[in-house]
This record gives structure tokens, C-alpha cells and sequence, in this order.
């Protein structure tokens, strides 16, 4: 890009946002260094008027939200930062979901809802840092996959501002086609998304000799198909990271409302599979752990490797990362998504 031309963008951006136009400095160790300016927008019209400058400049629009997604930055790009919407409107009574704009953390939702005893359908094992706009646009598995799927599947409606301009409500199937691993068509400026009640949920726990047995008694959930709301796992290097059994550990919560339903299958896996239900106290904390080793409060650490396996390939998968400290979260598709960690250390 000229000289002239970088002027003229940062100028009509300057028209735009005042103040709230930033050079990123090579000292804020963001990853940024190569774009060509940070903006902040306040709205979604600001969103527009930015989309529009950019395709007329052709200059590439980059999110840049909690840093919990290690995409690398396109040099020359404009980072969108939304800190300023991060606002949340609570559900009406009869509305099963709940609205949000971009910047908002699914964290603030979850603790939105929780006085009216509802909850989110899905949200991210990185909720307290993910951001709204972050996590859907790049679609992804989390706590609640088991029975509702990935979040895309969860979304009644989204805002996005697509490239040149245009706003567009996507809606049903045509989600799936706006998000995905790779990012979104546009930028996510606000979204409805699915809840659930979930002032009865259940934890639950349980340990393993080996990968085998737990690969073994996540397939046995898989064809049993119990009402389990979420279902995870971690090998004995997380678990003892998390404070938890050095074993093996499946885990996960349930609607209290199912439990005559779901002690006989869920027992029988673990037990047909050599496992050992926790009691109620260890399950508690393993469950009060979901988000580790996200937190606030520290940069969050990147995987050394992520996976997307079938539920049959899990054993293969857990011993090519036996080096490491492993997750994953199992979805309702049979899905398991699995992510690896090289270091302890960053995670304390």
C-alpha cells in the first residue's frame, strides 16, 4: 500500500471513529504489528460505514476480540475491536433466547441468566475471556455439544455487516453457511442465542484406568444416548493440572429432571468399561474446573495441537498426545474435539 493510499484509508477512518482510530505499536505484543490501524466501533451503522471504506480501499477487515483464537493477522488489515458493544438484552419470559452484541463475554451471559434460572443452550470451555462475536463466528463445540451441537445449531438469529456494507439478518439453515472454523462471511454485530433452563444441573465424574476404557465408555454414551447435557474428558496430565483424579476422567452435568432416566446408562458405561463413578464432592469440582485453563485474569494459553476426531478414533488420538495435557469435548454428532497443551506451567 502507497504512502497516499494508507492516508487516505486512515483519514476516512479518522471521519468515522476520532480518537477511537489507533496505530497499533509493535510493543503491545498483540500479534497486530503489521496491520494498519485498530478501530472501535460503537454500533452496528459505525460497522457499516467501516465495511464500506474498507471494500472502497480494499483493505481486509480483521475481528480482533479476547485473543482466544491465535488467527494470525493479515498486514495491512484494520483490527475491529469491540469493547465498546458489548451490551446484553435479557430475555422476555416468553423469548427461549437471549440477545447480544459482539464484544459481550459468553461468561456475562451465562451470569445474565442465571438469576432467572436459565442458561445458555452452549457456550465455549473458554467463556470467561471468549467474546460473542469471536466464538461464533469461528463456530465451535462446547459445554452443552452433547445435546445441543455445535453453536451455529443454537443461534435463532445474527447481525452481520457483510463485505461492502450491507446488513443481513441470517436466520435457520443459512447460519451454518455464515460461520465457520475458518471465520465468518461478515462481522458478527449482534445475535440471539438459545438458552435452557439450568437452575437443577447435575454434575458428574468418573475415572479411568486407561485411554481404552474412557474411549470405550464415551462410544457406549454414544449409542446409548443418554440426556446428558455435556460430556468431556481430560487424561491424567489436565486432571492432575485441575487438581483433580490422576486417572482417566469423563465428566460432565445433567438436568436433575433427568436422573431416573440416566443413572442406569450412564452407570452401566462406566462400569461395563472398567470406570468408577466419583462421588458428588469430586464431581462438583471437576465440574467447577470447566474452563480451565481459561481465566480473566492471564493470557490464555494455545494449544499445541487441535484435533476433530470420530468418537471410534479417540484411543489413536489420546496416544499420539500422551506427551501432552489433554481435553476434549464430545458432541452429539459423535464429534470429539480434542485440544493438547505442551506446557503446565502457563496454565497455573
Amino acid at each position: 500500500m502507497t504512502g497516499q493510499r494508507r492516508d487516505e484509508v486512515l483519514e476516512n477512518l479518522t471521519e468515522i471513529f476520532g480518537e477511537r482510530v489507533k496505530r497499533p505499536r509493535m510493543s503491545e505484543g498483540t500479534g497486530a504489528d503489521g496491520a494498519l490501524a485498530s478501530v472501535q466501533p460503537s454500533d452496528a451503522e459505525e460497522v457499516r460505514r467501516l465495511a464500506e471504506v474498507a471494500a472502497e480501499h480494499s483493505v481486509p477487515l480483521f475481528p480482533f476480540g479476547a485473543g482466544t483464537a491465535f488467527e494470525a493477522v493479515p498486514p495491512g488489515s484494520i483490527l475491529v475491536r469491540f469493547d465498546l458493544m458489548r451490551s446484553v438484552r435479557s430475555p422476555r419470559p416468553e423469548d427461549p433466547w437471549i440477545e447480544a452484541e459482539p464484544g459481550a463475554t459468553w461468561l456475562e451471559l451465562e451470569e445474565d441468566l442465571r438469576p432467572e434460572g436459565l442458561g445458555l443452550a452452549v457456550y465455549p470451555t473458554s467463556a470467561p475471556r471468549a467474546t460473542v462475536g469471536g466464538w461464533l463466528a469461528q463456530d465451535g463445540l462446547g459445554v452443552g455439544s452433547f445435546e445441543h451441537g455445535w453453536v451455529s445449531e443454537n443461534v435463532v438469529s445474527a447481525s452481520v455487516v457483510m463485505v461492502g456494507g450491507e446488513l443481513h439478518e441470517a436466520r435457520g439453515e443459512e447460519l451454518g453457511s455464515f460461520f465457520s472454523p475458518e471465520g465468518a462471511r461478515g462481522l458478527i454485530v449482534g445475535a440471539k442465542l438459545k438458552t435452557r433452563r439450568a437452575d437443577a444441573d447435575v454434575p458428574f465424574a468418573a475415572s479411568f484406568p486407561d485411554a481404552g476404557t474412557l474411549a470405550g465408555a464415551v462410544e457406549g454414551l454414544m449409542e446409548a444416548r443418554p440426556p446428558l447435557w455435556h460430556l468431556a474428558l481430560l487424561d491424567p496430565a489436565m486432571a492432575r493440572a485441575r487438581a483433580s483424579a490422576e486417572a482417566y476422567v469423563l465428566y460432565g452435568a445433567y438436568a436433575r429432571e433427568q436422573e431416573t432416566k440416566l443413572a442406569g446408562p450412564l452407570r452401566g458405561a462406566v462400569e461395563s468399561h472398567h470406570g468408577r463413578v466419583l462421588g458428588a464432592a469430586d464431581a462438583h469440582r471437576v465440574w467447577g474446573e470447566r474452563f480451565f485453563p481459561v481465566a480473566p485474569s492471564h493470557p490464555t494459553p494455545e494449544p499445541a495441537d487441535r484435533v476433530l476426531a470420530d468418537a471410534k478414533e479417540l484411543p489413536k488420538v489420546l496416544e499420539r498426545l500422551s506427551r501432552k495435557a489433554v481435553q476434549g469435548t464430545v458432541a452429539r454428532s459423535g464429534e470429539v474435539l480434542v485440544l493438547a497443551f505442551d506446557s503446565l506451567g502457563v496454565m497455573k
